[in-house]
């Protein structure tokens, strides 16, 4: 006997059944009982497919549910038309189907969420570097730059670039220039503190955005740059002295400009100055803007 037979089988039970009773409320009994037959004949078919991967655990709960509700529409119909005592067991197994469907939609919010969150992450976060990327940075600089001009909050910008990268990676090669990368970004977030925004701005480029005046940027600046030397310059081979270090360019909110677009102009500048007078170091003086090209685009 096939599905469709099997409805109208029990249909014609049920009419049947009903006796001198009202025709609607069991009209009314066989659709909730075809609804429960199909929800029932898919949670089967969808059951064999869910593994214990948490990422289906909605559908497995859910599937649960709805065979618990096919499992109640069945108890209440004997209950209803055929005058079958099912004392508590129609409420029991009601009770039931609640609990297995708010747990699977639970479960099935939690899982979109986390999804969401990751492709968020995804989309502002340098895959290489787990810094934010370069469009994020942008962003993030324009509405702090909105806020800074009502709020009076502070704000810096350090413009770090490796020294000599280009001959690294040829001299190393690629695989270990990627690892210096991960290193400095490493030591980048070590000394960020928990508001500094850090992004990987392009190939060997980062930057650093602080929350503070001018004076204590430099010395941040001047930490990290110590730090990266200290941590980066020496890797697998303790006998091979590979020298890491970075240049850093810095502008301040209000000191140096008020737009956001040209405090990364300066502090590109600045850190091209501090490559200039021998790399290494940490630059925030005068630079002429006619002779270094910046890199904002």
């Amino acid at each position: 006997m096939n599905a469709s037979h099997a409805v109208f089988h029990i249909t014609g039970q049920i009419v049947a059944a009903a006796g001198d009773k009202e025709i609607f409320p069991a009209i009314l009994e066989v659709f909730n009982l075809t609804i429960a037959m199909v929800a029932f004949y898919f949670a089967i078919r969808v059951l064999p497919s869910i593994s214990l991967d948490t990422r289906k655990r909605s559908w497995l709960f859910l599937s649960l549910a709805a065979i618990t509700f096919g499992v109640a529409e069945i108890i209440g119909t004997l209950k209803e038309l055929a005058e079958i005592s099912v004392v508590g067991l129609y409420e029991s197994t009601e009770a039931v189907f609640v609990v297995l469907l708010a747990t699977g939609f639970f479960y099935l919010y939690t899982e979109e969420h986390r999804e969401a969150l990751r492709l968020r992450r995804q989309s502002t976060t340098d895959d290489l570097t787990s810094l934010y990327t370069h469009g994020f940075f942008q962003t993030y600089l324009l509405n702090k730059v909105r806020s800074l001009r009502t709020d009076g909050n502070n704000l810096t910008i350090l413009f770090l670039d490796i020294d000599d990268f280009k001959q690294y990676n040829d001299k190393f090669g690629h695989q270990e220039g990627d690892y210096v990368l991960q290193k400095v970004a490493q030591t980048i977030q070590q000394e960020a503190r928990g508001e500094d925004i850090a992004s990987r701005y392009g190939g060997e480029e980062f930057t650093l955005i602080l929350g503070c005046n001018f004076g204590t940027a430099c010395r941040v600046a001047e930490r990290l740059r110590s730090s990266v030397e200290d941590l980066c310059s020496t890797f697998s081979d303790p006998n091979i002295k590979r020298s890491i270090t970075v240049s850093i360019g810095l502008a301040t909110f209000g000191r140096d400009s008020v737009s956001g677009e040209k405090l990364v102009q300066i502090a590109d500048a600045r850190m091209y100055e501090a490559k200039k007078r021998g790399k290494n170091q940490v630059y925030s003086g005068d630079v002429d803007f006619k002779t270094v090209v910046a890199h904002t685009a």
